[in-house]
Protein backbone atom coordinates (compact mmCIF):
# COMPACT_ATOMS: atom_id res chain seq x y z
CA UNK A 1 0.00 0.00 0.00
CA UNK A 2 1.53 3.22 -1.15
CA UNK A 3 -0.02 6.49 -2.25
CA UNK A 4 2.99 8.07 -3.99
CA UNK A 5 2.90 7.02 -7.65
CA UNK A 6 6.67 7.45 -8.16
CA UNK A 7 7.43 5.15 -5.24
CA UNK A 8 4.77 2.72 -6.52
CA UNK A 9 6.44 2.58 -9.92
CA UNK A 10 9.91 2.05 -8.46
CA UNK A 11 8.67 -0.79 -6.24
CA UNK A 12 6.56 -2.31 -9.01
CA UNK A 13 9.40 -2.14 -11.52
CA UNK A 14 11.92 -3.70 -9.14
CA UNK A 15 9.65 -6.58 -8.16
CA UNK A 16 8.15 -7.28 -11.58
CA UNK A 17 11.67 -7.40 -13.03
CA UNK A 18 12.10 -10.48 -10.84
CA UNK A 19 8.81 -11.99 -12.01
CA UNK A 20 6.64 -11.04 -9.04
CA UNK A 21 3.04 -9.94 -9.39
CA UNK A 22 2.50 -6.59 -7.65
CA UNK A 23 -0.87 -5.25 -6.52
CA UNK A 24 -1.03 -1.57 -5.59
CA UNK A 25 -3.53 -0.05 -3.19
CA UNK A 26 -3.36 3.71 -2.65
CA UNK A 27 -5.84 3.88 0.26
CA UNK A 28 -6.58 1.80 3.32
CA UNK A 29 -10.00 0.83 1.96
CA UNK A 30 -8.41 -0.39 -1.28
CA UNK A 31 -5.80 -2.33 0.72
CA UNK A 32 -8.41 -4.19 2.76
CA UNK A 33 -10.33 -5.01 -0.43
CA UNK A 34 -7.18 -6.15 -2.25
CA UNK A 35 -6.14 -8.42 0.60
CA UNK A 36 -9.64 -9.86 0.98
CA UNK A 37 -9.81 -10.68 -2.75
CA UNK A 38 -6.25 -11.82 -3.48
CA UNK A 39 -3.72 -14.24 -2.11
CA UNK A 40 -0.87 -12.08 -0.85
CA UNK A 41 2.57 -13.39 0.12
CA UNK A 42 4.02 -10.11 1.48
CA UNK A 43 2.53 -6.68 2.14
CA UNK A 44 4.57 -3.49 1.97
CA UNK A 45 2.61 -0.91 3.99
CA UNK A 46 3.24 2.83 3.88
CA UNK A 47 2.62 4.38 7.29
CA UNK A 48 1.09 7.55 5.84
CA UNK A 49 -1.92 6.86 3.62
CA UNK A 50 -4.51 9.52 2.72
CA UNK A 51 -7.40 7.86 4.55
CA UNK A 52 -5.83 5.95 7.47
CA UNK A 53 -2.71 5.68 9.60
CA UNK A 54 -0.63 2.66 8.58
CA UNK A 55 -0.47 1.30 12.14
CA UNK A 56 -4.28 1.32 12.36
CA UNK A 57 -4.53 -0.33 8.93
CA UNK A 58 -2.05 -2.98 10.07
CA UNK A 59 -4.45 -4.12 12.77
CA UNK A 60 -7.35 -4.25 10.29
CA UNK A 61 -5.28 -6.38 7.92
CA UNK A 62 -4.19 -8.69 10.73
CA UNK A 63 -7.87 -9.35 11.57
CA UNK A 64 -8.69 -10.53 8.03
CA UNK A 65 -8.64 -14.29 7.37
CA UNK A 66 -4.98 -15.29 7.08
CA UNK A 67 -3.83 -11.78 8.00
CA UNK A 68 -1.88 -13.02 10.98
CA UNK A 69 0.26 -15.25 8.74
CA UNK A 70 1.21 -12.75 6.00
CA UNK A 71 4.43 -10.79 6.51
CA UNK A 72 3.53 -7.09 6.68
CA UNK A 73 6.44 -4.70 6.34
CA UNK A 74 6.26 -1.02 7.39
CA UNK A 75 7.55 1.24 4.60
CA UNK A 76 8.16 4.87 5.48
CA UNK A 77 10.49 7.85 5.23
CA UNK A 78 9.55 8.68 8.83
CA UNK A 79 12.17 6.69 10.73
CA UNK A 80 11.14 8.19 14.07
CA UNK A 81 7.56 6.96 13.49
CA UNK A 82 8.87 3.46 12.75
CA UNK A 83 11.01 3.52 15.92
CA UNK A 84 7.98 4.63 17.93
CA UNK A 85 5.91 1.75 16.53
CA UNK A 86 8.66 -0.76 17.35
CA UNK A 87 8.79 0.45 20.95
CA UNK A 88 5.04 0.08 21.31
CA UNK A 89 5.01 -3.46 19.91
CA UNK A 90 3.31 -2.87 16.56
CA UNK A 91 2.90 -6.22 14.81
CA UNK A 92 4.92 -5.37 11.71
CA UNK A 93 7.28 -8.13 10.62
CA UNK A 94 9.93 -5.65 9.49
CA UNK A 95 10.58 -1.95 8.93
CA UNK A 96 12.00 -0.53 5.69
CA UNK A 97 13.11 3.09 5.51
CA UNK A 98 12.54 5.10 2.33
CA UNK A 99 14.27 5.71 0.11
CA UNK A 100 15.48 2.16 -0.38
CA UNK A 101 17.66 0.86 -3.17
CA UNK A 102 15.64 -1.46 -5.44
CA UNK A 103 18.17 -4.29 -5.02
CA UNK A 104 17.87 -4.01 -1.22
CA UNK A 105 14.08 -3.96 -1.46
CA UNK A 106 14.09 -7.12 -3.60
CA UNK A 107 16.43 -8.86 -1.14
CA UNK A 108 14.23 -7.94 1.83
CA UNK A 109 10.94 -8.89 0.14
CA UNK A 110 12.31 -12.19 -1.20
CA UNK A 111 13.61 -12.99 2.29
CA UNK A 112 9.97 -13.33 3.37
CA UNK A 113 9.01 -15.63 0.48
CA UNK A 114 9.43 -19.37 0.15
CA UNK A 115 12.19 -20.37 -2.29
CA UNK A 116 9.61 -21.10 -5.01
CA UNK A 117 7.88 -17.73 -4.46
CA UNK A 118 11.22 -15.87 -4.36
CA UNK A 119 12.03 -17.11 -7.86
CA UNK A 120 8.71 -17.21 -9.75
CA UNK A 121 8.71 -18.78 -13.16
CA UNK A 122 8.57 -16.32 -16.04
Amino acid sequence: MEDNWITCEIVRSALTSRGHLVLVATTGMAAVEAMANNECQVILLDLMLPDIDGAVLLESLRRLPGGDKIPILAFSAFVTRMEELKKHGARFDDYIAKPVEPTDLIRIIEGYLSPAEARPSS
